[in-house]
């Protein structure tokens, strides 16, 4: 149940290139522990700029909005489950 619960969350990135995707769900991941981009950016050796408009293609994609409590809860679960066991 959690894989597809997952699978409805995360399906709209299923047409992006696997690196592309990969780059997306790591920034999501590293923003998820810090919330900081600055912190992001250092880490991924990136301008602020770029995380965050990579943040903004998530927000897009899935249509939900980082900055909603539920959005991120439903968000961060996704793309933590995704990590464990797909």
């Amino acid at each position: 149940m959690m894989v597809t619960s997952v699978g409805a969350a995360l399906d709209c990135f299923s047409d992006l290139p696997d690196e592309e995707r990969e780059t997306l769900f790591e920034t999501i991941r590293l923003w998820q522990h810090t919330a900081s981009v600055s912190a992001v950016a250092d880490r991924l050796y990136r301008h602020p700029n770029t995380v965050r408009h990579r943040l903004r293609r998530i927000e897009k994609r899935t249509g939900r909005s980082l900055s909603r409590p539920r959005d991120l809860t439903e968000l961060c679960l996704a793309f933590e489950v995704h990590r464990q066991l797909m």
